[in-house]
């Protein structure tokens, strides 16, 4: 009997460290937010081509020729090939229109003719420009919906310059909080991007975006850059005693 006991005993020692081991440290956890407002460094602007016809052909034929005129007046502007992409091109048919109360969902409907979208994407450096790309491409034949969106360079470089300030004001308030609590910050034990998955651009994080409507002839646009705003988050976990 007294050696079972004596077993018991070393057996519950042996435990005993590794229950202390796993006893939560004293911690506090708080959320770091840093915004950076940034001049833009270039924009990029959509513009497009919608046609229509009763076979593919005319209206292919429409647009490639409106579209072609479009390029050409941007070009004229000082833009090069480098700086105008497809970003869309669409053919899509356009069916019968069907009564409600005939409509079968495995019923096939004819086609009555067809859409084509060309849309292209234009990077511009000189901002001044933005305004002027617009009215000519819209001169040029452009009908089709778009938007104008500032961005700026380097943006590794601003995402770690808005990191570096969001840990500082996350360890600021740990400070005032374990000021306030009356016990000591220590370390960080963890830290978390919370915005790591985010793509950051202008459209995004609030920045200037134009939606630009191209029917008719219209005054000269008014475009202002404003600033573009890039934001992160973090979450840092301090120990505490």
């Amino acid at each position: 009997m007294v050696r079972g006991l004596v077993l018991a005993t070393l057996c519950w020692s042996a435990i005993t460290p590794a229950v202390a081991d796993e006893t939560p440290r004293n911690t506090i956890a708080v959320a770091g937010e840093a915004e950076l407002q940034l001049p833009p460094d270039y924009a990029s602007i959509e513009l497009g081509i919608v046609t229509q016809g009763p076979t593919v052909a005319p209206a292919l034929n429409e647009n490639s020729d409106r579209m072609t005129r479009v390029i050409a007046a941007i070009k004229a502007l000082g833009l090069q090939d480098k700086d105008i992409r497809t970003s869309t091109f669409l053919i899509q048919p356009k069916y019968e229109k069907q009564e409600t109360r005939d409509y079968e969902t495995d019923a096939f409907r004819s086609i009555v003719g067809y859409y084509v979208s060309n849309k292209i994407t234009v990077t511009i450096k000189n901002l001044a420009d933005v305004a002027r790309v617009i009215d000519e491409g819209v001169k040029a034949g452009a009908n089709a919906s778009g938007t104008v969106d500032f961005r700026v360079d380097k943006l590794t470089a601003h995402m770690d310059d808005a990191r570096r300030a969001a840990i500082a004001n996350a360890r600021h308030k740990a400070l005032v909080l374990t000021e306030a609590a009356h016990v000591k910050l220590g370390r960080p034990l963890s830290i978390t991007d919370n915005r790591a998955d985010t793509q950051y651009n202008s459209r995004a994080e609030g920045g200037t975006v134009e939606q630009v409507v191209v029917t008719a002839s219209r005054i000269p646009t008014p475009i202002e850059p404003g600033l573009v705003t890039i934001t992160t988050q973090v979450t840092v976990v301090f120990s505490t005693s």
